[in-house]
């Protein structure tokens, strides 16, 4: 594959990563037209209902795009959804060559389509960056389930909150500000009812108009008076046992009320997240969730705030019984190079398996 196909697919990935949060269900994508080595058009995928990324780049052409090459982070749709086939569009419009880094799963595959119209096919070109700028709706497509990161900040020797409860002020400022604007990258951000009742948190977003939704997991369908004021101003889903009367107050508001066959059961929560579209999903929860997600396996990411305070006891990041050895735990590589924030070291982990998008 030529060097240059890695420099226009890298563009389109840079494109793919700026709509994150804003798309879902559907993917972000990126898409670059190239003809003789110029970038003649580009484009990304628009919120759910608008044009994608294919259809973006073909309407920003400066020029007649035929005999041009389609650089696309994921592979373009070949079926009627929302709006029509992607592909159709880039064949109508005379594209020579497409170059693609990820195969999309939820489609037909393009090979022989494209034989079909002479049309030259790639694919692979930074698969594994593409991968992980659009790792969550392939985890939903292939897992059924979003891609989960927990994210939590905690004192130096392992704390989440003091024996007490009182949790306030373990990272600084400048780290707590930067964590609220970083929810804009996620579909939704999820807290059980213990963290909604105790910290009554709004989970808005401090950029105006990208709060991902906020979802609180409650068996028994409780939710806190300032995420129910605010359903208004940004989505709300609240996930409940099957079974569970709803209360007036929740059927006359805003908050959409999600059934789960189980709430206790990260799994089956992971299932309903993905049946309802959700593919990157934040976890700020307490120690129970995070125990319950860690034990699961459910965690592909981990965004991690170490303060500058020891408590010498307290709430530890995960309540309940872990593995019996230290060889059974789950392994982690660093994601990106720590960062200071203030006083606070702000770490970021995924999986070190393969397998993990």
């Amino acid at each position: 594959m030529p060097n240059h196909d890695q420099h226009w697919m890298r563009r389109a990935c840079r494109l793919a990563a700026i709509g994150t949060g804003t798309t879902w269900p559907n993917p972000s994508v990126g898409c670059v037209l190239v003809r003789d080595n110029q970038c003649i058009g580009s484009g990304r995928t628009a919120p759910c209902g608008g044009p994608h990324a294919e259809v973006q780049a073909l309407a920003a052409c400066t020029e007649d795009p035929h005999g041009a090459t389609a650089y696309v982070t994921l592979a373009p749709c070949t079926q009627h959804g929302r709006t029509p086939p992607c592909f159709e569009a880039l064949v109508q419009a005379g594209i020579q060559r497409i170059v693609v880094a990820c195969t999309d799963p939820n489609q037909d595959d393009l090979t022989s389509r494209c034989a079909e119209h002479n049309i030259s096919y790639d694919t692979g070109c930074e698969k594994d960056l593409a991968a992980f700028i659009q790792g969550g709706f392939l985890s939903r497509i292939e897992k059924g389930r979003p891609r989960f990161t927990g994210k939590w900040a905690m004192t130096i020797d392992g704390y989440l909150a003091a024996h007490t409860g009182e949790s306030g002020w373990i990272s600084s400022q400048e780290a707590l500000v930067w964590s609220r604007r970083r929810r804009r990258i996620y579909d939704g951000i999820l807290i059980g009812s213990g963290t909604a009742v105790q910290d009554n948190p709004r989970l808005l977003s401090s950029v105006p108009g990208r709060t991902p939704v906020r979802i609180v997991v409650s068996a028994q369908a409780q939710l806190s008076p300032q995420l129910l004021a605010t359903a208004s101003q940004a989505p709300v889903v609240l996930l409940h046992d099957q079974g569970t009367v709803i209360s007036t107050a929740l059927q006359k508001s805003a908050v959409e009320c999600l059934p789960c066959l189980d709430t206790h059961n990260p799994e089956l929560v992971g299932q309903a997240l993905g049946g309802y579209g959700l593919n990157d999903v934040l976890v700020e929860g307490g120690s129970h969730i995070h125990h319950s997600f860690l034990a699961a396996g459910l965690y592909d990411r981990l965004e991690i705030q170490v303060g500058t305070t020891t408590l010498a006891g307290g709430t530890s990041i995960a309540q309940g019984i872990g593995v019996d050895r230290i060889e059974l735990g789950t392994r982690w590589q660093l994601e990106t190079e720590a960062v200071t924030r203030g006083e606070t070291v702000c770490l970021r982990y995924r999986k070190t398996e393969a397998s993990c998008i």
